[in-house]
């Protein structure tokens, strides 16, 4: 497995305007964890997210006065399980849907506002926030805790898991009791800011 440490931006490269973003990694105990639970369910490897992570915001411009280069450093965040929910990474994925086929599509867990991990997140969201001035933001309202003023309006916290391509049955609620049986707690372990010049 790859250190997070080395892994590029989940976003592709090739992007051709500036962005601003905010991740949550996690940890790589938790990752391989998760992976061998996969495998455990005759999931292919190759259909596995690798660099496992949470947007805690994103932007699609340059943020003033945001640390030149970045920033990185741990932190010590817990995700309650039992409050967490599969979903297909498409809009309206959270409810099943026959168009949606769960086997071609990303895959991954949506944590409820009960979470107990959501403080902490809004927390660095907010710690975001603090950088969009009206010049930045212009004609839309600036993000809250759960809107965003660029991307989606709706903010909702998640982390991807399965690529397209798992396989995984079209009734998602098997999987998802047998993830809530088998783990309590995912771990993140280091929250990164970066930036993206066009």
């Amino acid at each position: 497995m790859k250190s997070q440490k080395n892994l590029p931006h989940p976003r592709k490269p090739s992007a051709t305007y500036p962005e601003a973003y905010a991740l949550l990694w996690v940890s790589r105990r938790d990752e391989k964890r998760l992976a061998d639970f996969f495998t455990s369910w005759g999931i292919s490897p190759a259909a596995i997210q690798r660099g496992m992570h949470l947007t805690v915001y994103y932007a699609r411009r340059i943020l003033p006065d945001l640390c030149p280069g970045g920033l990185s450093r741990k932190v010590e965040i817990k995700v309650d399980v039992s409050e967490t929910r599969f979903m297909v990474l498409a809009p309206g994925g959270e409810n099943p849907r026959p168009d949606l086929d769960p086997s071609r599509r990303s895959l991954g867990i949506r944590l409820t506002k009960r979470n107990k991990a959501i403080s902490q997140i809004q927390e660095l969201r907010t710690e975001m926030r603090r950088f969009e001035t009206p010049a930045i933001v212009g004609g839309p309202k600036p993000s809250t805790w759960w809107s965003s003023s660029f991307g989606a309006r709706g903010y909702q916290p998640h982390i991807k898991l399965l690529r397209p391509g798992s396989e995984v049955d079209s009734d998602l609620t098997k999987l998802g009791e047998a993830f809530r049986e088998a783990f309590t707690t995912i771990d993140f372990r280091k929250f990164t800011i970066k930036e993206r010049s066009r």
